[in-house]
C-alpha cells in the first residue's frame, strides 16, 4: 500500500478549522492587552498630572512665605497618600527645595509648563509653583498686581500598575484563546475523524481494486455526499469485476483457439515438411534417371552429326530446365516450410569466389560481358552454402539483365567487425516501383534481348536465405546505368591454417587415365536410374556392379574376386534399409577406406542431420553427367593415390 501524504485529509482540515483562528484569537488577544495596558496607563498618567497640578496650588503660598514646615507634612501626607516614589519641591535657583524620596535624584531644572518624562520603570511629573500676589492696600506686603515663579512640583509614580495591568490582560487573553482553540481544535478533530475515515476506507478500496482484487467493497456507513461516493464505488467495482470474469472467459476461448489453432499449424507444417521431403525424393529420382539417359544418349551420338544428335541437344536442354524449375521450386518450399537451417561457421570468402568465377565466369564470356571477381583474404561468419548460393543467383540475375558492360563481385569493408558482399552489373537497371516487387515470386522485368527470361525465382529465394543468415538484401539501381545488390555479414578472424573449401569441377576431358579398369559399385532401388547408369559408366570405360542389395554385390564381388575401387549408393534403398547401411557393408568386406558417397533427392531435415552425422559427402539428384564424372574423377584419383 502507497504511504499516505504528509498533510493528510485530516490535517487539511484542521488547518482550515484552526489556522484562521488561531490568527482572529492572536489579533483579538493582542487588541484587548494593548487596549488593557492602554487604559491603566492612562489612567496612571492622569492620576500623576492631577496630583502634580493640586500639590502645586497647595504649596504656592507655603513656599512663597517660606513655611517649610507645612511643606514637609505636604509632601510626606501626598507620598503616603498615593503610593508616590517620590514627592518634592524646587526653589527659585532650580535646586532641590524640600525632596521625599530617594537621594540623588537630580533636580528637573527650570520651566513654565508643566512636563513628564520616563525613566527606569516610573513616570515623572513636573509642575510650575506660581505665586500669584493680588493688588492689596497693605504697607507690610509688596506692591501686587502680577504672578511669580518661585519653583516646580515633581512627582515621581512607579509603572509597576501599568506592567501588572499588561500581566493580567495577558493571562485573561492567554486563558480565553486556550479554551477557545481547545474548543474549535475538538470540533474539528471531530469533523476530520468523520471526514477522513469513510474517505480513508474509500482510497483502501479504490487501491485494493485497482490491484486486481475486483471483489473488495466498501461498507457505506456514511450519509451525504461521502455516502453517494462510497455506493458508486461498489458500484464500479461490480462493473469492472463483470467485464473482468467476461474478459476472462474470452481471453481463455481466444487462447484455446490460438492453441488449436497453433497445434494445427505446427501439423500442417510437418505435414508440408513431409511432403516436400517425399515430393523432392520421387521427383528428383526420374529426373536423374532421365538426365543420365540423355547423357548417355549424347555420348553415344556424339560421334555421329545430324539431326538425332540436334535433338537429344534440345531434349538435354529442356530437361535442364525442367530441372532448374523443379530446383527451384522445391528450394521455395523448403525454405517456407523451415527445412532449411543455417550453419553458421567462420571460413575464408577466397575460394568460394574461385568457385563462382568459373563457373559464372562462361556464362559471361557467352554473352560477351566482363566478369569480374574481387575477394581477397576476408573471413566472415555465415553459412557457407547458403552465401555462395545468394551470391550466385545473384549473379546469375547481373548476366541474364545484362547486355554488354561488366558485371563485378566484390567484398567490401563497411565497419570493424562486418563486411558487405555487393554484386554490380552495367544493365538495363530497375525502375524506383520495382525495386520492392521484384523480390516477389514469379515477378519478372522485361528481358534482355538474346536471353532466356528465368523463372522468377531467383531474387524470391535470396531473400528468403538472406533472413536465415541474419541479414538483408539492398538494392540501389538507375534505369539504364546498371544495378547494385549488396548483403551485409559479420567478419570474423581466419581460421588458422584454412584450407580452399572448393569443389573443384573436373573438366569434360577423358577420365580414361585414371579410371581404367576401375571398379565402382553403384546401389540404387531404381532400376531405370540404374540402367542409365551403367550406360553412363559403359560410354566413360568404367566396370560397375551394380545391383537394390549390397549383399548379393558382396557376394558377386567375392566370386569374381574383385575389389571395388568406389562406393556409389542412393540413400533410400528398398525394405527400408539406407546407403549409410550399405555403404557399411561393403567397407566391412571389403576395407574402411574405399571412397564412397551418397547420392540422394531427399531434403528432410532428419535425413540430412543423419547424412552429415557419418561424414559422407551427399551428390543431390537430379544430378549431371559432368558433375558425377568429376566427382567420379575425383574418388578413383584419390583412391589411386
Amino acid at each position: 500500500m502507497a504511504a499516505r501524504p504528509a498533510f493528510g485529509l485530516r490535517a487539511r482540515i484542521l488547518a482550515v478549522a484552526l489556522v484562521p483562528l488561531c490568527l482572529a484569537v492572536v489579533v483579538l488577544a493582542t487588541y484587548f492587552i494593548q487596549r488593557e495596558i492602554g487604559a491603566a496607563e492612562a489612567v496612571r498618567l492622569e492620576q500623576g498630572r492631577a496630583v502634580a497640578a493640586r500639590l502645586a496650588e497647595a504649596a504656592a503660598f507655603d513656599l512663597f512665605a517660606n513655611n517649610d514646615r507645612y511643606l514637609a507634612r505636604l509632601l510626606e501626607y501626598e507620598k503616603g497618600l498615593r503610593d508616590k516614589d517620590c514627592v518634592g519641591i524646587t526653589g527659585r535657583d532650580g535646586g532641590w527645595h524640600l525632596l521625599n524620596g530617594p537621594a540623588g535624584l537630580p533636580p528637573p531644572g527650570k520651566a513654565l509648563t508643566p512636563r513628564e518624562w520616563r525613566a527606569d520603570g516610573k513616570v515623572f511629573f513636573t509642575h510650575p509653583v506660581l505665586f500669584r500676589n493680588p493688588v492689596v492696600n497693605d504697607p507690610y506686603l509688596p506692591a501686587g498686581g502680577g504672578q511669580e515663579l518661585l519653583g516646580q512640583v515633581v512627582v515621581a509614580l512607579s509603572l509597576a500598575p501599568v506592567e501588572a495591568a499588561r500581566q493580567r490582560a495577558m493571562l485573561i487573553a492567554g486563558g480565553f484563546a486556550a479554551l477557545l482553540l481547545l474548543v474549535t481544535g475538538g470540533l474539528a478533530w471531530r469533523l476530520s475523524h468523520g471526514l477522513s475515515r469513510p474517505l480513508h476506507g474509500v482510497i483502501a478500496a479504490v487501491r485494493e481494486i485497482a490491484g486486481g482484487r475486483l471483489g473488495t467493497r466498501v461498507p457505506v456507513v456514511s450519509t451525504g455526499e461521502i455516502g453517494e461516493l462510497e455506493r458508486d464505488i461498489n458500484g464500479m467495482a461490480e462493473v469492472m469485476q463483470r467485464h473482468a470474469l467476461d474478459l476472462e472467459r474470452r481471453v481463455a476461448e481466444a487462447t484455446g483457439d490460438l492453441r488449436a489453432q497453433k497445434a494445427a499449424a505446427e501439423a500442417e507444417a510437418r505435414a508440408r515438411s513431409r511432403f516436400i521431403a517425399t515430393a523432392s525424393h520421387d521427383l528428383r529420382q526420374p529426373m536423374h534417371a532421365l538426365t543420365l539417359l540423355v547423357a548417355a544418349l549424347k555420348e553415344r551420338l556424339r560421334a555421329q552429326d545430324g539431326e538425332p544428335l540436334r535433338l537429344v541437344e534440345h531434349v538435354e536442354a529442356s530437361t535442364h530446365a525442367v530441372q532448374t524449375l523443379l530446383n527451384a521450386l522445391l528450394d521455395i518450399s523448403k525454405l517456407d516450410a523451415g527445412a532449411v537451417v543455417a550453419q553458421p561457421r567462420c571460413f575464408e570468402i577466397g575460394p568460394m569466389f574461385d568457385r563462382l568465377a568459373r563457373q559464372y565466369g562462361p556464362l559471361a564470356t557467352e554473352k560477351g560481358l566482363v566478369l569480374r571477381v574481387h575477394g581477397g583474404r576476408v573471413a566472415v561468419c555465415s553459412d557457407p552454402v547458403l552465401l555462395e548460393r545468394i551470391l550466385g543467383n545473384l549473379l546469375a540475375n547481373a548476366v541474364r539483365y545484362t547486355a554488354h558492360g561488366r558485371v563485378v563481385l566484390g567484398v567490401r569493408r563497411v565497419a570493424r567487425d562486418a563486411v558487405r558482399f555487393e554484386v554490380l552489373d552495367s544493365g538495363q537497371g530497375i525502375p524506383e516501383d520495382c525495386r520492392e516487387r521484384i523480390f516477389g515470386e514469379y515477378f519478372q522485368l522485361a528481358p534482355v534481348p538474346g536471353h532466356d527470361r528465368g523463372l522468377g525465382l531467383g531474387l524470391a529465394i535470396v531473400r528468403r536465405l538472406a533472413r536465415l543468415l541474419d541479414s538483408t538484401v539492398e538494392v540501389r539501381s538507375r534505369p539504364g546505368q546498371g544495378s547494385a545488390f549488396a548483403i551485409r555479414l559479420p567478419r570474423c578472424a581466419p581460421p588458422s591454417g584454412a584450407a580452399a573449401e572448393a569443389t573443384r569441377d573436373g573438366g569434360e576431358g577423358e577420365a580414361g587415365a585414371s579410371a581404367h579398369k576401375a571398379l565402382v559399385v553403384l546401389i540404387d532401388d531404381d532400376e531405370a536410374i540404374l540402367e542409365a547408369m551403367t550406360a553412363l559408366f559403359e560410354q566413360w570405360g568404367v566396370d560397375v556392379a551394380i545391383d537394390v542389395d549390397a549383399s548379393r554385390i558382396v557376394a558377386e564381388l567375392h566370386e569374381l574376386g574383385r575389389h571395388p575401387d568406389a562406393i556409389l549408393s542412393d540413400y533410400r534403398l528398398r525394405d527400408g534399409r539406407t546407403g549409410i547401411e550399405a555403404i557399411a557393408e561393403l567397407r566391412a568386406a571389403f576395407g574402411a577406406d574405399i571412397p564412397a558417397v551418397l547420392i540422394t533427392g531427399d531434403v528432410a531435415a532428419d535425413t540430412l542431420q543423419a547424412i552429415a552425422a557419418t561424414g559422407l559427402p551427399v551428390l543431390q539428384k537430379p544430378l549431371k553427367s559432368a558433375a558425377l564424372r568429376a566427382y567420379l574423377h575425383h574418388m578413383l584419383g584419390g583412391a589411386a593415390s
